[in-house]
């Protein structure tokens, strides 16, 4: 038995290879950029109450009041014997990529009630291309019914560097090492989806209330010895924050659909939190720098479907973040600050437009 709970992932997905060519198959092939602009801000510094606004006056350990001083040891020196950094950018930061997707769909486990007579499995075929990375995604989706979808599935891709962007790179001390091709990024993942229509129980075109729950599970590695020695590392020009090991994600949704070139209005919100952290780092020890802090992005949602092929997707989203204390919270390196409490900022602005064929 636990031989066939490991196995039917990969039977799974073989026997969608063999049927390709059987009765009901529907293949799908989509292209679609996704762009995003993330407001620039001064990470928490001189913040007044739990909300952030926008700033692009970066702040620099120099600018900071008279009187400042940072964390030093008896003699002075700085504790950590980290460098500084400006909080801030002066203009934020963009994000950009293009994908190729295929999609191929077959009936799974059908019957002959409301509940099962769609079910069906999908084999989902990712191709992302960033300025600075490529890598590729195929995972299974299963259907055993109607409110219920299972996905299992494994990422693979590598990055290099182009003029202020870094695509995967070693986290040492702060700084982020830019060499191109340094090693490969690897993510093994599964999830389970909970999603309901309210038009399922109440027939009508304008009665979709629609919801969506999705917890999943994902195990990321970087090959280089760094991140095997327990270290953090950069992927698609990132905070420099990842470690090797597991994360879990939640990703929560309740929207509106109509019959109208605005398809959808929601609300989106997204969980991701680290598992087997370090517990001395954690938000309520003495010097943590938050190792068990749980980030939440959420924000409206907006879906425009302009034909059958074409459709646009819009997002406004904010996050939380961790406000580290005074004295620490221009050191480079993020291991070397203290948190001190929770802020909530303005995150970015995001489009996706995809096409269908």
């Amino acid at each position: 038995m636990k031989f066939y709970r490991k196995a039917l992932p990969v039977l799974l997905l073989a026997g969608a290879f063999f049927s390709l060519s059987a009765e009901g198959v529907e293949h799908t092939t989509s292209i679609g950029a996704e762009f995003a602009y993330y407001f620039d801000n001064n990470q928490g510094w001189d913040k007044t109450g739990g909300f952030i606004a926008p700033s692009y006056s970066p702040v620099t350990i120099d600018s900071a009041p008279a009187g400042f001083t940072y964390e030093t040891d008896d003699n002075g020196l700085d504790l950590n014997d980290d460098e500084k950094r400006t909080l801030g950018s002066g203009w934020g930061s963009v994000e950009l990529q293009g994908y190729l997707k295929h999609r191929i769909k077959f009936p799974f486990l059908q019957g002959e009630g409301s509940l099962v007579a769609d079910n069906n499995a999908t084999v989902n075929l990712d191709l992302y291309v960033a300025p600075v990375a490529v890598y590729g995604r195929a995972s299974l989706t299963v259907t055993p019914i109607a409110f219920l979808n299972f996905n299992f599935g494994g990422l693979i891709g590598t990055g290099w560097n182009a003029v202020l962007f870094n695509g995967v790179g070693d986290n040492i001390n702060g700084k982020i090492i830019t060499d191109s091709f340094p090693g490969v990024v690897t993510e093994l993942f599964s999830s389970a989806t909970f999603q309901f229509d309210l038009a399922a129980l109440v027939p009508g075109e304008w009665n979709h209330i629609v919801t969506q729950l999705n917890g999943k599970f994902v195990y990321s590695y970087f090959s280089s010895e760094h991140a095997r020695s327990g270290g953090p590392w950069q992927w698609l020009a990132d905070g420099g924050e990842n470690l090797n090991g597991w994360e879990y994600k939640g990703t929560y949704f309740l929207g509106y659909q109509m019959p109208l070139v605005l398809d959808t209005v929601g609300f989106l919100v997204e969980t991701s939190q680290l598992l087997g952290y370090d517990t001395t780092e954690t938000m309520d020890s003495a010097d943590g720098w938050g190792s068990d802090f749980v980030e939440v992005t959420f924000g409206p949602l907006m879906n425009f479907s302009f034909s059958e092929h074409s459709s646009l997707a819009v997002l406004l989203q904010f996050q939380t973040g961790r406000d580290y204390t005074d004295e620490t919270i221009f050191n480079e390196f993020y291991q070397n600050r203290d948190y001190e409490a929770t802020y909530t900022k303005f995150n970015r602005v995001a489009l996706a437009y995809n096409y269908k064929f």
